[in-house]
């Protein structure tokens, strides 16, 4: 069985259909909430970030920083 093009075939409906999803190149920039960079090929925009799962900026507070680091050095870091 030739799973390489069963899936290329996949693949190409779901681009053809416009349903293959495309994730936004985004770089969070620490300190800077709710700013960060996005890129599309060679260019680069500092952008507003309207939408996100960090509406309360924890993600940039000095202390949860701080803390997540801890933890990493005590306990590691995986997938899950």
């Amino acid at each position: 069985m030739d799973y390489h093009s069963i899936f290329a075939e996949a693949i190409a409906a779901l681009h053809a259909e416009r349903r293959y999803r495309v994730f936004a190149d985004l770089q969070r920039v620490a300190g800077r909430f709710p700013y960060a960079l996005w890129r599309s090929g060679a260019e680069t925009r500092e952008i507003v970030v309207w939408c996100s799962n960090d509406y309360l900026g924890m993600g940039q507070n000095e202390t949860v920083i701080g803390s997540m680091t801890e933890a990493a050095r005590r306990m590691g870091v995986g997938a899950g």
